[in-house]
């Protein structure tokens, strides 16, 4: 389930996603890249665990460039603010290029008040009156934001979105009307990878819309050159350093949680991190 923010966080906030995660399947599930950041609430008596790590309550994560492998142990229900790619510096009013690739306690970033909003959160039973409570969390977060280039940031992020991350580096110094090295230095402050990257990203999950409710024995042949891949070699590349699976595992073969959150069977689990070992 998804709901949108208010019109004011709007500009930085895509949407509350909800998960209800019971009974996941060995309790492994697999996050990939989706070009967006986010904040996670955990409720329940469950925990979250990374490479044997428990995760804190509520915490947020930078850009991904690839993939990780997350674990269940208990029943949990997941919020997350899935943020715009420029979207958690502004409300944070921090550098994404420091949270590349990387989980942070979001109480030893805000302090108190985030344990006292997890508290408020467990005791709703309306999804609706959590994402009342996030957006009065997040409106107070919102400061005077002074930063010159955050609006040439937000309108190239944009334009590489419209463009389903299809474009060249002279058409992107066009557009912003800055050089390359100075809208580099601002995405990775504010967005926290450079434009190439995100392109990547959002080519990757165009093509994913792309193949979505078809079935298993779908031939992608056609989407892969309309989606501005090479051919399916680089296809394959792309999906295996991103996701970490083929098109065809990621297709057929896995539980969608949401469009970069996939439960996988237990021999998928296994032969996918053999190969990238």
């Amino acid at each position: 389930m998804q709901i949108i923010p208010s019109p004011n966080l709007i500009p930085y906030i895509k949407h509350y996603l909800f998960l209800d995660l019971i009974d996941i399947h060995n309790g492994l599930f697999r996050i990939f890249a989706d070009g967006n950041t986010g904040i996670v609430f955990s409720l329940g008596s469950g925990a979250l665990y990374r490479d044997g790590m428990k995760l804190p309550k509520v915490f947020c994560y930078g850009q991904i460039t690839d993939y990780r492998e997350l674990e269940i142990i208990g029943s949990l229900k997941l919020i997350i603010a899935v943020f715009r790619p420029f979207g958690m510096s502004r409300i944070l009013n921090t550098s994404a290029g420091e949270l590349k690739n990387k989980i942070v306690d979001l109480e030893s970033v805000l302090g108190n008040s985030v344990k006292n909003l997890h508290d408020i959160l467990c005791d709703e039973a309306s999804n609706l009156k959590v994402s009342e409570n996030l957006n009065d969390f997040f409106s107070q977060l919102l400061k005077d934001f002074e930063t010159r280039l955050y609006p040439m940031v937000m309108a190239a992020t944009n334009w590489i979105m419209a463009s389903n991350g299809l474009f060249k580096a002279e058409e992107l110094i066009d557009f912003a009307g800055y050089n390359q090295r100075t809208i580099e230095r601002a995405f990775h402050n504010l967005v926290g990878i450079a434009p190439k990257k995100l392109g990547s990203i959002i080519r990757l999950h165009h093509f994913l819309g792309e193949i979505k409710g078809t079935g298993s024995k779908y031939n992608f042949t056609s989407n892969v050159f309309d989606t501005g891949y090479f051919d399916q070699a680089h296809l394959i590349r792309e999906f295996r350093k991103i996701i970490g699976l083929t098109p065809t595992t990621y297709h057929v073969k896995s539980t969608h949680l949401a469009v970069n959150v996939i439960v996988l069977p237990d021999e998928n689990v296994q032969s996918e991190i053999t190969l990238t070992i």
